[in-house]
This record gives structure tokens, C-alpha cells and sequence, in this order.
């Protein structure tokens, strides 16, 4: 399966199939398309270079679950819930992906982690230490150079359910809740892996 850059073609939600880049070229749509959001770039630009494929989806602004429910149904992909959470001193963060069905348990959860009680991170540190806003939470991101250092330095950690990695598509937001990417998740673990991010694995 060739990685998806450069053809494109219209749908229901506005959907954008990249195949891969000629000559430099990123991104090269055919069509009239929606214009990429600013914030998408730095992980769509990411992942070309990985050689990573994806189907990008449009979609009016999806910042909970419930919004989230049934985009990219049509590919077998969800979204996993993606949780920004933070210990009770605000110094030690995690990027948790769960199954979207299950309850976030704080006490189960937080004995996985071995953390402290574990709560949501505020808007302030999610910008702070992830570099993104309330609502377009994802793990790409994790390409922004905050969240890099934040994890370099072990502040930050990234935890996946396994139930999640199980699944042979995920969905996730290109750091802007007005689109979505479906992904092989075998595709985004080795493109996390090329970063020297290594996610915790839970059985939650």
C-alpha cells in the first residue's frame, strides 16, 4: 500500500487522498478543496517525510467525542479518546489514547501510569507543554518542538491502550479539530518511533 499524498478527490466530508509527493511538491491537490489549516502543516509536512500515508478528512470543528462520532466510518477508523493529563503538582504530563468507548478511570489510570492523581491539564499547559489548543488534542503533537523537549526532559509521556494499537486504522486530528487523518496505527507507531518516542502500553 502506497503512502497517500498529491491525488485528490471529492466527498461527503470533504475528503483529500494525498499520494506521494513529485519533486518536492507538498502538498499538490487536484480539485477545488478546502485550503489547509496553519497548524496542520508541521505534522502533514512530518509525515511526508516519514514516507507515512494518510486519507485527510474535512469536517466542520470536532472538539469532543461526541462530534468526533462517525467521521471516517466509512474506512473502519475512529478516534481514540486523547487525553492531556497532568499529576497534581503540574509537573509531570501524559498524552493518553484510550478506546473511545471506555470511562476514564482517574484512580485505575493513574496506578498504571505510577503517578500521583492524575487530572486534565489546563489550557495553559496544554499550549505550554504540547503546543496545541482545548479540543484538537492528538498525538501528532507531538512533532511541535515543546512537546519534543517536554519529553526529552521526561516531563511529558505518551500512553496508548492496547486495545487501541489493536485496531488495524486510527483516526486523529492534524493538530486542528476541522480535519482528521486516517492512519495505519502500525504506520503512526513507527513514525513516533522515528522521533525516539516510545509509548507506554496500557491495559486500561
Amino acid at each position: 500500500m502506497q503512502p497517500f499524498f498529491g491525488f485528490a478527490f471529492p466527498g461527503r466530508c470533504g475528503i483529500i487522498v494525498f499520494r506521494k509527493r513529485t519533486k518536492g511538491v507538498f502538498p499538490r491537490m487536484n480539485g477545488t478543496f478546502d485550503q489547509l489549516h496553519e497548524n496542520e502543516l508541521p505534522p502533514l509536512k512530518k509525515l511526508e517525510e516519514a514516507g507515512v500515508g494518510f486519507i485527510r478528512i474535512t469536517h466542520p470543528a470536532a472538539d469532543t467525542m461526541e462530534l468526533c462520532r462517525g467521521i471516517g466510518e466509512e474506512y473502519g477508523a475512529k478516534h481514540p479518546k486523547n487525553l492531556f493529563l497532568a499529576n497534581k503538582h503540574g509537573t509531570e504530563f501524559f498524552l493518553l489514547l484510550m478506546d473511545a468507548e471506555k470511562p476514564y478511570r482517574t484512580s485505575i489510570v493513574s496506578k498504571k501510569l505510577g503517578s500521583t492523581r492524575l487530572s486534565f491539564g489546563g489550557s495553559e499547559q496544554l499550549h505550554d507543554v504540547l503546543g496545541l489548543r482545548q479540543g484538537s488534542v492528538s498525538v501528532l503533537g507531538m512533532v511541535n518542538e515543546c512537546a519534543l523537549n517536554a519529553y526529552r526532559e521526561g516531563k511529558l509521556h505518551v500512553a496508548i491502550d492496547r486495545e487501541v494499537l489493536e485496531r488495524e486504522l486510527i483516526l486523529v486530528h492534524p493538530n486542528d479539530n476541522r480535519a482528521s487523518l486516517v492512519i495505519k496505527t502500525s504506520e503512526l507507531m513507527r513514525f513516533l518511533e522515528g522521533m525516539g518516542i516510545v509509548p507506554v502500553i496500557l491495559d486500561i
